[in-house]
């Protein structure tokens, strides 16, 4: 089977549907954590205890970032497959949604949200 980037731009096959497939993929997750950990040897990143930021050109749906993360560097990637950084934005979204719930936070929508009551509260004392 051949690549399906060889057959037309990557955008065309990475659509939402096919992202999706890909980021969900136990191989595909297989293969990025061994390429991503290799990688990380080869820029001797594991040699020291500070954290790198590192750039993904291609990142797709992030798997590579993810792995990254675990290793506690810091990634910016980009990708021609607009579905592909839909899915890694996801991933970010809800391991910020997740951290804050463990640290008892609120996400910025919340803090939206209470600011506007706030001043709804403020607008009714007002008059």
């Amino acid at each position: 089977m051949s690549r399906p980037e060889l057959t037309g731009h990557a955008s065309l096959f990475y659509n939402s549907k096919e992202a999706r497939k890909y980021d969900s993929s136990s191989r595909m997750i297989g293969v990025q954590r061994e390429i991503t950990e290799r990688a990380i040897e080869l820029l001797r990143l594991h040699e020291t205890s500070e954290p790198k930021l590192v750039l993904d050109i291609g990142c797709g749906s992030g798997l590579s970032g993810k792995v990254l993360e675990e290793k506690g560097h810091v990634w910016i990637g980009c990708d021609v497959s607009r579905d592909m950084l839909d899915v890694a934005n996801e991933r970010i979204e809800r391991k910020r949604k997740k951290e804050n719930n463990d640290m008892g936070g609120m996400d910025s929508e919340d803090e939206e949200e209470s600011e506007d009551e706030e001043m709804e509260d403020g607008e009714r004392e007002s008059e």
